[in-house]
C-alpha cells in the first residue's frame, strides 16, 4: 500500500510539472519556434522609428554594436551605455546575436535588449544560421533582407552570409534593386554583417559587392563579423566601410548623420 500510494504521489507531481509550469521542462534548446508576442520584432521596431522620421532630411544619431555571441555581460553593459545617450534615434545591432543559434541564445538576447530605451533593428549574422537560427531569426525578427527610409536617407538591411547558408551566394539581384530605386535619396546606407574582403567572400563575390556600392554611389557600407574596429576605405573606388567591434571589446560605435556629412562615433566604458 505505501509503495502504491508514492506512485500515486510522484504521477501527480510529474503532472504538476508538466502542466502548471511550461518553462520548468524544455525538450530541446534546438527547437524552433519563439513565443508571442515575440515576433516580427524588427517590423514592429520599423513602425516605432518611422513615426520619428521626416520626408525631408533631418540630422541624426544611430547607435550601433555587433557580435554580442554568448558575451552576455558585456551586452548588458553596452545596453546601460546606449541609455545613457538620450540622443540616440535608434541602433542597428549587426549580427551574431548568438553563438550557436539555439533556441535559449535567442531568448537570452532578446532579454539583455529589452532593457534597451532605444528601439533596435537586428540583423543576421553567420552565427545565428546555426542549428535552427535561420528559422527562428525569421520568426523572431522578420525579413532577412529589407529597407527603411529615415530622414530622407535609404537604410538598407542585407543579410551576405554565405558559408552557413549552403555556400549560397547573396541575393545581390535584391541589393541591386533596391539601391537603383533609391538613388534620389539624401544617403544611402548599407548594413550587412560580413565584411566584402572577409573569409565568406571569393574574390569574385568581394568585387561585385564594392561594384554595386559604387555603381549606386552607396555612402557607407557597415558590419560586423571580425569582432575588431575598422574604418577605411580599402578599394580605389566605392565607399568608405565601417567595421564594429564584438561585445567584449567594451566598446559602442555612432553614426551621426548631418547636413554636412556623416561621420562614425567609438566610445570605451
Amino acid at each position: 500500500m505505501r509503495l502504491f500510494k508514492n506512485k500515486v504521489h510522484f504521477s501527480a507531481v510529474l503532472l504538476f510539472l508538466i502542466g502548471g509550469c511550461n518553462e520548468i521542462i524544455e525538450y530541446s534548446p534546438y527547437k524552433a519556434g519563439v513565443k508571442s508576442p515575440d515576433e516580427d520584432l524588427n517590423i514592429k521596431a520599423m513602425e516605432q522609428i518611422s513615426e520619428f522620421s521626416q520626408s525631408e532630411f533631418r540630422p541624426f544619431k544611430l547607435g550601433l554594436v555587433g557580435d554580442s555571441h554568448t558575451y552576455y555581460d558585456y551586452y548588458e553593459k553596452q545596453i546601460r551605455q546606449l541609455n545613457k545617450h538620450d540622443d540616440i534615434d535608434f541602433v542597428v545591432h549587426l549580427g551574431d546575436i548568438t553563438l550557436s543559434g539555439i533556441y535559449r541564445e535567442f531568448i537570452w538576447f532578446r532579454d539583455i535588449t529589452a532593457k534597451l530605451n532605444h528601439p533596435m533593428i537586428t540583423i543576421i549574422g553567420n552565427h545565428d544560421y546555426l542549428s535552427n537560427g535561420e528559422y527562428m531569426y525569421q520568426e523572431m525578427f522578420g525579413p532577412l533582407n529589407f529597407t527603411m527610409v529615415y530622414n530622407d536617407c535609404l537604410l538598407v538591411f542585407f543579410d551576405n552570409v554565405i558559408w552557413e547558408k549552403n555556400v549560397e551566394d547573396p541575393d545581390f539581384d535584391w541589393l541591386e534593386s533596391v539601391l537603383e530605386e533609391g538613388q534620389d535619396y539624401r544617403y544611402r546606407f548599407v548594413f550587412s554583417h560580413i565584411p566584402p574582403w572577409s573569409d565568406q567572400f571569393n574574390t569574385g563575390n568581394e568585387y561585385y559587392f564594392n561594384m554595386l556600392m559604387d555603381k549606386y554611389n552607396v555612402d557607407l557600407s557597415i558590419h560586423g563579423h571580425t569582432h575588431n574596429y575598422r574604418y577605411k576605405q580599402p578599394y580605389d573606388t566605392g565607399p568608405p566601410y565601417l567595421v564594429v567591434s564584438s561585445s567584449q571589446k567594451g566598446e559602442i560605435f555612432f553614426l551621426h548623420v548631418e547636413e554636412d556629412g556623416f561621420y562614425p562615433g567609438r566610445e570605451d566604458y
